[in-house]
Formats: C-alpha cells, sequence, structure tokens
C-alpha cells in the first residue's frame, strides 16, 4: 500500500545554525522537584530477585539439561567450593567430571537464603545478573584426577540448588514502585498539566456514557512549517453501534490548529492488528514475537517492564550515577531469514520531564523568544528535524548489522499525556546479527518505553474505509464540520484553553465475521503561547545548536535538583 506522505528519509546529525524566562516560580520548581522524588520512588523500589530451586529429578538428567543450557557449575566440598569447567558425565553416568579453574567466591552482598527471594543488583561495576545462570552442587567426595581435573561420584552428590529469576517478586518490585509513583504523582500531573504543558490537541472518545481520554495528535508540530499527519489507534468502543463519538479539545496555553479529522477504519480477522506508521502505510500483525532479551543501555535487565501492554512501562531510572546523554533499550529476537522486511510495534509515550525542560529551554531565550520563534517558522523543514534528532529527542530505531548500530529510523513525538501504539517497518538484507538485535535510543528522560515486540509476517491486503466527519459543533454551538473534513488551507483553530468540538462519525455496519479497528487520522499544528522575559542567556543559547545540548541541559538540570 502507498504511502500517504513523503518517502522515508534517514535522519541526520550536525550542527544547526538557525539559532543566533518563562517566569520560573517557587512553585513550578515546587513541581518538578516533586516529578524528581517520584522518580527516585520508583528506582529505589524497584529491585531484581532470584530464588533457589532444589533440584528433585534424576542426578544424571539434571547435569545433562545444565550443559545444554550452558550453566555456571560451582562445586561445594565442606567450606570450600570451585567454579567447574568443561563438565562431562561419564559414559557409565556413574560420576561427574570437569576442571576446578578458580576458586568460587560469591559477589552478593548477603548470604543465600535458600528458602526465600535473594536481591540482586544490576547497576554499573556491580552487575550481578550472572547469578541467574549459576548450578551449585554440594557434595561429599571430591578425587583428583591428572592436573586439575576431578571427578564427583553421582552417588556422593547431596544437594542441587538452580539460582533463577524470581519473576513474580521482581514484577511486583516494579508493581508497587509504579503504583507507588503514580499514588505521588496523579494530583501532582493534573497540576502539571494546566500550569507547564507544551504538547497538543486531546481527543477523547465516548464510551456510551463518559468520555475517555484516548490521546493526542500531531505531538511536537509546534510551528506551521511542522505541520503533518497523525494516526492515532482509537479505543473499540460501540464498534457495532453506527455513531463514533469523538471530543477534541485545548486544555493547555496554545493555539491549535487543525486541519483534517477522518475515521480510518479497519474490518479484520479476530486475529490479525493492524498498525498504521507515520508514513500512512498501514502494517498487519498476525505473528507477534516477544523479545527474548532487553536490557537498558547500562545492561540492567529490563524485559518484564516492556513485553506486555500494562502498567509497568521502562523510562530513565538511574539518577544517582554520572549521567549519559542517551538511553534506551537493546532489544534481541529470533532472527527470520526467510523475511526482507521485519516490523517493530511498540507502545510508548514522552515524559513529562521533557515536557517540562523543553518550557525551561524556551525560559532560556529571554527577550528574544519572540525573534527566534519567527525565525523558526522560516527555517528550512530539515534543518528543525535534524535539529531535534541531534538532541535525541525522537526515539532512534537502529538494528545492529556486520557488527555495528546502523540508524534506520525514528518514531515521531507522541506526548507525555498517554502510551501510544505505533509501528515502523525495517528493511533486512541479510547482514543483521543473529539473534536480531535492535535498539532503541532517546535522551536521558525523554521516553517511557511499555511495550516492544516484532513480526516478521507479510502484510495482509486489507481494505479499509475513510470515514468523513458527519457532524463537528464547537462549544459556542458554531458548526464547524466543513474546517475539518478536508486536507487543504481551511483550519479548525482553538485559541483558547476550555476550546472544544464533539465530532460525530457515521459508522458502516461491522460484518459478523471481523473484528473492528479504527485510527483518527489527522493533520495540524499547535503554537506554544509563552512570553519570556529578561535577559537572554546568550552563552547557553549558542551551546543549543550543537548536538546534544539539550541533553546536558536537562542532566546539569536534574542533578542540581537531586543535591539540593
Amino acid at each position: 500500500m502507498k504511502s500517504l506522505i513523503q518517502p522515508k528519509q534517514k535522519p541526520t546529525k550536525q550542527k544547526i545554525d538557525f539559532f543566533k524566562n518563562d517566569y520560573h516560580s517557587t512553585l513550578l520548581k515546587f513541581i518538578s522537584l516533586i516529578l524528581v522524588f517520584a522518580l527516585l520512588n520508583f528506582t529505589s523500589g524497584c529491585m531484581n530477585y532470584f530464588k533457589v530451586r532444589k533440584s528433585t529429578g534424576p542426578v544424571e538428567e539434571d547435569i545433562v539439561s545444565f550443559q545444554n543450557q550452558n550453566k555456571t557449575i560451582i562445586i561445594h566440598l565442606e567450606d570450600q567450593a570451585w567454579f567447574l569447567g568443561t563438565p562431562e558425565l561419564s559414559s557409565s553416568e556413574s560420576q561427574l567430571t570437569g576442571y576446578l579453574n578458580n576458586e568460587y567466591t560469591s559477589t552478593l552482598i548477603n548470604p543465600v537464603n535458600p528458602d526465600d527471594s535473594n536481591r540482586y543488583r544490576t547497576k554499573g561495576g556491580s552487575n550481578e545478573a550472572h547469578v541467574l545462570n549459576e548450578v551449585h552442587i554440594y557434595t561429599s567426595e571430591l578425587t583428583k584426577l591428572e592436573g586439575i581435573k576431578v571427578a564427583i561420584p553421582i552417588s556422593a552428590i547431596q544437594k542441587i540448588e538452580i539460582y533463577e529469576k524470581d519473576k513474580d517478586k521482581t514484577t511486583t518490585s516494579w508493581v508497587m514502585g509504579t503504583l507507588g509513583t503514580i499514588a505521588l504523582g496523579f494530583t501532582v500531573i493534573m497540576v502539571i498539566v494546566a500550569l507547564t504543558k507544551s504538547s497538543c490537541p486531546f481527543i477523547y472518545t465516548l464510551d456510551g456514557e463518559n468520555y475517555k481520554l484516548a490521546g493526542e495528535i500531531y505531538s511536537g508540530c509546534v510551528l506551521p512549517n511542522l505541520e503533518r499527519h497523525d494516526f492515532l489507534k482509537l479505543p473499540s468502543v460501540n464498534t457495532t453501534s453506527s455513531t463514533y463519538q469523538l471530543k477534541i479539545s485545548n486544555e493547555v496555553k496554545e493555539i491549535q490548529h487543525t486541519n483534517l479529522m477522518e475515521l480510518w477504519v479497519f474490518d479484520h480477522p479476530a486475529d490479525t492488528e493492524i498498525g498504521v506508521d507515520k508514513y500512512g502505510v498501514v502494517q498487519t500483525l498476525t505473528d507477534l514475537v516477544s523479545p527474548s532479551k532487553v536490557e537498558s543501555l547500562d545492561g540492567t535487565d529490563v524485559k518484564e517492564l516492556v513485553v506486555n501492554k500494562d502498567s509497568l512501562s521502562y523510562t530513565t531510572m538511574d539518577i544517582n550515577n554520572e549521567l549519559p546523554l542517551t538511553d534506551g533499550l537493546i532489544l534481541e529476537f529470533p532472527n527470520s531469514r526467510l523475511s526482507d522486511e521485519v516490523k517493530l510495534s511498540i507502545r510508548a509515550k514522552n515524559s513529562f520531564i521533557l515536557d517540562y525542560m523543553s518550557g525551561r529551554y524556551y525560559s532560556e531565550f529571554g527577550d528574544l523568544y519572540k525573534k527566534w520563534n519567527r525565525r523558526l517558522k522560516r527555517a528550512p523543514v530539515h534543518l528543525i528535524h535534524d535539529w531535534t534528532i541531534s538532541q535525541n529527542i525522537p526515539l532512534s530505531l537502529l538494528v545492529e548489522k556486520n557488527g555495528i548500530w546502523e540508524e534506520i529510523d525514528h518514531y515521531n513525538i507522541a506526548g507525555p499525556i498517554a502510551f501510544k501504539d505505533d509501528i515502523l517497518s525495517i528493511p533486512l538484507d541479510g547482514s543483521e546479527s543473529n539473534p536480531l538485535r535492535v535498539k532503541l535510543e532517546f535522551g536521558n528522560f525523554f521516553w517511557e518505553i511499555d511495550y516492544v515486540a516484532v513480526d516478521y509476517s507479510e502484510n495482509v491486503e486489507l481494505n479499509y474505509q475513510v470515514v468523513p466527519i458527519k457532524t463537528a459543533i464547537d462549544q459556542n454551538g458554531k458548526d464547524v464540520r466543513k474546517k475539518l473534513k478536508a486536507d487543504d488551507r481551511r483550519y479548525y483553530i482553538q485559541p483558547e484553553v476550555g476550546d472544544k468540538a464533539i465530532v460525530n462519525f457515521e459508522l458502516p455496519p461491522l460484518p459478523d465475521t471481523k473484528t473492528r479497528t479504527i485510527f483518527l487520522h489527522s493533520k495540524g499544528w499547535y503554537e506554544i503561547l509563552r512570553n519570556p522575559s529578561g535577559e537572554p542567556d546568550d552563552e547557553l543559547v549558542e551551546k543549543f545548536r550543537e548536538p546534544g545540548q539539550l541533553n546536558r541541559y536537562v542532566n546539569d538540570y536534574m542533578e542540581r535538583l537531586t543535591s539540593n
């Protein structure tokens, strides 16, 4: 299916030359502090645990299984322990042989409790995730053979303890950390939205009785020359009804210009999921595969946070050590050599920290802000896009090819209010690593990622219906349908907080054998209303031309907050 929008262009990172105080109240600083401490609460509450499983099966079968899994075997005799290299069962299976390579000393802080969960660390130089691969064999007898080779009679093995991840305890830790953050931050978030948010139109869907937030549209399009198409997957509420009702609302200090709103309605088999990428290309998902391994850029195992669409998500967690400019995930998937592309499906959103720090960034221009903003409106679009890439604002997608990370594309800004389903296709040429290694990279603190999966299946040809607006009535009872029905020079403009329109669509009948998925296709841009004052910080503004400077600015601010 052809894209409605421009072909893909590989993003670049380069120096940008189109650069040459919002009032920062005590209340706003207090809000930002609460955000950071909420993040700290999340971090401190999220721990990793392993448990000890005692072997109950035949020893010989267990040892074969350990060999096949490349487990690290540790032999214990009285109060001594050694790593056992090249373990083998004798032909008669009466003894276990191997080489005592080195003495074993546990790196864990606390002694292992075989009857309870045990914590292990995953940060920096204290990464103890290796404990998940350990098997401890306790014996009453050990015979030395030639050199460092030894033999252990099977009959002398007293017990075998297998260390493995305690998924329930670890997940509970993450959940409690998340719930603690939510409980602490819910009221604060609503205040932030009212005072500091600088995002885009909110879309609500009517579930029969109440309007529920579905997400934001054309996030990041803060200039008329950045206007773009957006595809928001909507909740499947009342899909058997003949009417689908939305509300588009301006709830922040900005002027919103919406050019187009229409529904893309897909009726499809129940075992098929639908995605629409940023180019307007329809992607079908019939065989989603979860990652076999997920690590943050510092090597922390975070798989449990991104394998399901749930309340757990990954975001920058560690603000105690020296902060890198970027954060992200490295994911491994089974590599299908039979496909010439793979589709990467995600559910993610931007953080409130990015939203808040964007406001602080604008304030640094002081009295020059309006002049600077006028220059941006005349700047070539590719320069603005290149600058956002150079500051790691979008979510970059990279694939490992021939041992080198190659940047493929990026996901558009999603906004901080609600998680958004998104998808990109990755062309495959056979040079990819096996397993397939994918990196999602972003500026430190800028994104939250809830779910990631891939699909190697070929796209299924689907017909979909483009459903135009039937009625659109604003808060004053005015009909604004003609301003929203086509991609043209007419805009539905929402200049004031509280401006809204109720938009109705007439849906086609749903076939009995089909499942329905609905996307809102929209297009527009918005202007953030800011009035910074005072002398600009010329030196700092000049630095913002350089790649990564916004990331340094955010890191410096976060470090100052946590050190006060």
